[in-house]
């Protein structure tokens, strides 16, 4: 089978989630004897090769046509300032329906020189978010697969936000032109065709990840906790923080280690003055230096507030460490409480802080949790058995188009 996987942020470089399931799913599968493609349509000042191979992965990067270095800092003023006026002046659209355009013809090549059978391509699709009118994904001339990962209208729905009308519409022409619909969690499932408005069926296939981790003989610091994610508010980051003081309080000793994008100066405002010291930020960092990292802490926590299927608590138990993970959207769907994990409510501060403190102090309890996930992951959530499941989807999918 030839696969064309649509991804805007396939590593290397800046990616969250979608780049990095993506990646593992497209490795396998290669690994199972089919052939794999993945193109994207990239954000401003992405960087890295327009082509390569990725473990026997094809990987094509295409750019908007304002690759503007400066705008890929989204977090600066500059780059804020110059993304307004672009909006204001309707350049952006402009641009935003050409380089669609051209995408469309570049992709058609691809499935034409790759002999393409499928196409998955996420709800996410990163060009929507600057669109002021409503810009539909192009229609492609072979069967596409539409992966719920946590649409625009998705997060926008579970915060409680206003969704725009034309975001909306953009996100439910994406579904209603899919061959087949799959989510990453049955939560995201049932609440996406609500938002969606979409009366169709959805299977379900849990995200992946590599759980052949070598976890013996690791030197682990007995008092350090974990955290991996960007650092925004739907990640529960500034709770954590919150609760971190209180853990500071009561175990002097503690460390956290926080991993991921974003805005320190906003976690270091929600802590206290005391317990700053013991945290320590690392930024976005390559997959080694994030396993290795995993690897040598002992508790892993993930209060967030929103997720399709998270990776990073995966990730965290793969590594063999006890792992506290949100009672929101899809964490129960990967955690049992007191069996192989805890879950814990985010806007709960004290309940988080109680959390951290018991298992730092609680060794025993700590090593069965960890053992618990371990081989919880191994059973149910390797790459191998995710990317068979996904291989039979595309075939059914292409038997009954």
């Amino acid at each position: 089978m030839n696969i064309l996987y649509l991804c805007d942020e396939y590593p290397p470089g800046r990616h969250g989630g979608i780049g990095t399931s993506v990646r593992l799913l497209a490795r396998q599968i290669v690994k199972l004897g089919h052939n794999v493609v993945v193109a994207g349509l990239y954000p401003p000042g992405y960087g890295g090769l327009d082509e390569f191979d990725d473990d026997g992965v094809k990987v094509y990067r295409f750019r908007r046509g304002f690759d503007f270095k400066f705008l890929g800092d989204e977090g600066s003023l500059l780059s804020r300032v110059g993304y307004r006026l672009l909006k204001n002046a309707g350049l952006l659209d402009r641009d935003l329906k050409k380089s669609l355009a051209i995408y469309k013809v570049r992709l058609e090549e691809i499935i034409d020189k790759h002999r393409v059978n499928i196409v998955e391509m996420a709800d996410y699709n990163d060009y929507i978010r600057f669109c002021r009118n409503y810009l539909p994904f192009p229609k492609l001339s072979v069967p596409v697969v539409i992966k719920m990962n946590g649409s625009i209208t998705y997060f926008n729905g579970e915060a409680g936000n206003p969704i725009p009308g034309h975001i909306l519409q953009m996100e439910q022409t994406i579904l209603n032109q899919a061959t087949e619909v799959v989510a990453v969690s049955k939560y995201t499932a049932i609440k996406s065709a609500g938002y969606l408005s979409y009366d169709k069926v959805i299977s379900v296939f849990h995200n992946g990840i590599n759980t052949d981790v070598p976890v013996t003989n690791v030197v682990k610091h007995p008092m350090q906790v974990i955290f991996t994610g960007t650092l925004v508010e739907k990640k529960g980051i500034y709770q954590l923080a919150k609760a971190w003081n209180i853990v500071h309080r009561q175990i002097p000793a503690a460390r956290l280690l926080i991993l991921g994008k974003g805005s320190r100066r906003k976690v270091v405002a929600n802590l206290s003055a005391s317990a700053t010291g013991s945290v320590t930020f690392m930024g976005h960092v390559s997959t080694e230096c994030l396993y290795d990292c995993l690897k040598s802490s002992v508790v892993g926590i993930f209060p967030s507030y929103a997720e399709a299927f998270a990776l990073a608590p995966l990730e965290a138990m793969a590594c063999g460490i006890a792992v506290i993970n949100s009672n929101r959207t899809s964490g129960p769907e990967l955690i049992e409480n007191e069996v192989d994990g805890l879950l814990i409510d985010p806007d709960n501060i004290e309940q988080i802080a109680t959390a951290i403190i018991r298992l730092l102090k609680n060794s025993d309890l700590r090593k069965a949790l960890a053992k618990k996930g371990n081989d919880k992951v191994k059973r149910e959530f390797e790459i191998c058995k995710i990317a068979d499941q996904n291989i039979r989807f595309y075939q059914k999918a292409l038997a009954n188009p």
